[in-house]
């Protein structure tokens, strides 16, 4: 398999909700809707346990394009908007930084990175020592 063939975006999105499957405390969800001719769709979210609301979402991209062309990103961007979240979390090929626009803060970081930090924080956190920093496991507090 090459880096540019089309299963790899599947392989990445694999990857990374497994990383989130070792965590038996939480449950990954996502979301996905019509709204006339608009279909849309995030790839995981986050539910309060009490409100059953969204307090986080995350994209997962096999794509350097959104960190350039962030405004292309509809379906995030109506979720996000539709759901009082002020930020969301992106993942990349290698790009790395924070995009604001319409008040949503959009934070981009390489895919591996991420599904390493998810890995190694449910690691700590199962041994009940201190994380490392989770700069990349969450998007930023509003």
């Amino acid at each position: 398999m090459q880096a540019t063939d089309d299963a790899i975006g599947t392989m990445v999105e694999t990857a990374i909700f497994s990383q989130w499957m070792h965590r038996d405390w939480f449950t990954p969800w996502y979301a996905r809707w019509s709204s006339g001719k608009f279909n849309g769709e995030v790839d995981m979210v986050s539910l309060d346990e009490k409100s059953q609301k969204p307090n986080w979402t995350i994209e997962v991209k096999w794509s350097n394009r959104y960190f350039a062309r962030a405004e292309e990103s509809k379906s995030l961007f109506q979720f996000c908007e539709k759901n009082n979240l002020k930020s969301a979390l992106v993942t990349t090929i290698d790009k790395e930084g924070t995009v604001e626009l319409n008040g949503i803060k959009l934070s981009f970081v390489p895919w591996a990175i991420y599904a390493y930090v998810v890995s190694v924080n449910i690691w700590i956190r199962k041994e009940k020592c201190n994380p490392i920093s989770n700069k990349h496991l969450l998007p930023p507090a509003d």
